[in-house]
């Protein structure tokens, strides 16, 4: 993407950023690709899944060029949506890539025009890796003027670089969203200029009922609980990386 296309994203260069070793893994120990598929087959009966790598993916203009997307597991390099000045929220309805689970370096979308939510067009997205950044961004969600949620439930992972949403001026669940549990420091995120939090009425699930069913925590002085949708709770992060540093994808976690 020329860079002119989003200039007023070079204007801010977080202060820091640290590379996440190859073999970090964050719930306390270190295990072998192998060993997490015999736990998964033994406590969840799932089957290892082959993992369709796919290059980076540049997709603009027309939304049926989001179906180069159809049999990537992982996409090895970024994943850039942007520049649908016609498409409308029925273009969008159906439309799942449930296979992909891993960005190796970042995801970025800009003026898609009538999206809603990733929740369906991603709902198994669990690790953006970062290994290369856009301006130091692995997430980025800019001027996306009828986008109403992240949604991306089932992320729990963004292993280096940092949060940018902005100018999104339908967008709401970002009060709701605790992006610690998903990143190690929150310290460069940037994210202004969307919906106003008061103007949303951001509701997790349950809580009409007044259950309380997604975990909670305390985030800027308040506790609250944590959910990406009205259907969608936030997951606890539980990410590993196999000894050799390889992608391995075992359903239903992504491993990188």
């Amino acid at each position: 993407m020329p860079q002119s296309e989003l200039g007023p994203l070079k204007s801010r260069t977080p202060s820091s950023e640290r590379a996440v070793p190859a073999q970090e893994l964050r719930c306390g120990r270190r295990l072998s690709g192998w060993v997490l598929a015999a736990l998964c087959a033994a406590l969840l009966g799932c089957q290892p899944a082959r993992a369709d790598v796919c290059p980076s993916k540049d997709i603009r203009n027309n939304v049926t060029n989001l179906q180069t997307l159809e049999n990537c597991t992982v996409i090895e390099g970024h994943l850039k949506i942007l520049l649908m000045f016609k498409t409308k929220p029925e273009h969008f309805r159906g439309l799942t890539f449930p296979k992909l689970r891993v960005v190796t370096d970042y995801l970025l979308l800009f003026r898609v025009y009538g999206l809603e939510s990733l929740s369906d067009l991603f709902p198994n997205l669990t690790v953006i890796r970062g290994n290369n950044l856009f301006f130091n961004y692995a997430l980025v969600v800019f001027e996306m003027l009828q986008l109403r949620e992240v949604g991306l439930h089932s992320l729990m992972n963004i292993t280096r670089g940092a949060v940018r949403i902005e100018k999104n001026p339908e967008l709401c669940y970002l009060s709701t969203l605790d992006w610690s549990k998903i990143l190690d420091s929150v310290e460069d995120n940037y994210i202004v200029a969307n919906k106003n939090d008061r103007e949303c009425g951001d509701v997790c699930p349950g809580a009409p009922r007044g259950e309380t069913l997604c975990p909670t925590t305390t985030l800027n002085g308040h506790f609250s609980e944590r959910c990406w949708t009205q259907k969608f709770c936030q997951k606890k992060r539980c990410d590993a990386t196999t000894q050799f540093g390889e992608v391995r994808v075992f359903a239903p976690f992504a491993l990188v």
